[in-house]
């Protein structure tokens, strides 16, 4: 039986352990609310041992690459891996809201209010990730590297107190047997960089999830809605994981109990199907 790719794991649990050193003990009363203003992830599911996005060499005539593009294109616009890309994003400020209220009791700013401010609308998107083919959750930037000035002149401007970056990398993998026939699952791998009023990062981790039931592939076949679906709970996953951290690194005692009463929605991706 296969587990998921041992190397990449081991690769993940490294970079856990190195982002791990910018934590420390922080105040959730003063940290609250908290603004998220950035969400990126991956556009598509790859397999966990392939890049997102991999250009292969070729000797074929450029007219082949031409119509292997147009087929792909063709196949892609049926994947709901990749059109629920922003849905997964959207899903994931969400979780966040819900799950940063009622885990730490800190509250989160309503994103109109985030994103439909000045100061908001002046933000350069970092160029850090412009090589890699990315998404963000719907009206964010990617703002992965924004800096400590810029960050307090938008705490200044919008009422926050801290600022929350997330970024995501979902994934497949088989679990039992091969791509071809046996079952797969998905991997979701959240990296949260929490600012706090002076823009300095107070935690920069990785946490990780699987999904929770393994989907069956035939002949290389498999329920992409199905995987899309699970990979929702598992965003949940690694969001409360985040939680825990910020619970176990706050100073506070007891843990700030205000905005209870406020309920915040979370909308489910949707699956698109063509038409």
């Amino acid at each position: 039986m296969k587990k998921f790719n041992t190397l990449s794991l081991a690769l993940v649990s490294i970079a856990f352990v190195l982002t791990s050193c910018a934590s420390t003990k922080i105040s959730l009363q003063e940290s609250s609310p908290v603004a998220v203003i950035s969400i990126i992830g991956n556009t598509q599911v790859p397999w966990i041992d392939e890049d997102d996005q991999t250009v292969l060499a070729t000797d074929e005539p450029e007219a082949e690459s031409l119509l292997t593009s147009m087929a792909s294109r063709i196949i892609d616009s049926n994947n709901p891996e990749i059109l629920t890309a922003v849905d997964r994003l959207d899903y994931a400020f969400d979780s966040a809201s819900m799950n940063i209220l009622e885990m730490t009791g800190c509250a989160v700013l309503p994103k109109e209010e985030v994103l439909s401010s000045e100061a908001y609308s002046y933000m350069a998107p970092s160029y850090f990730n412009s090589l890699t083919p990315t998404k963000t959750a719907t009206g964010f930037k990617d703002l992965t590297t924004i800096g400590a000035k810029n960050s307090r002149y938008l705490m200044d401007s919008i009422g926050a107190k801290s600022l929350l970056i997330l970024s995501f990398t979902f994934q497949k993998d088989v679990v039992k047997g091969t791509k071809t026939n046996g079952a797969i699952g998905g991997l979701v791998t959240m990296k949260a960089k929490l600012l706090n009023n002076r823009g300095r990062e107070v935690l920069n981790k990785i946490f990780v999830a699987k999904t929770s039931e393994p989907i069956k592939i035939m002949r290389g076949q498999y329920n992409k809605d199905s995987l899309v679906e699970q990979l929702e709970n598992t965003i949940d996953d690694v969001m409360r994981q985040f939680c825990m951290e910020l619970s176990k690194m706050s100073s506070d005692e007891p843990v700030l109990k205000e905005s209870e009463t406020t309920e915040i929605q979370a909308t489910p991706i949707k699956l698109r199907t063509a038409e």
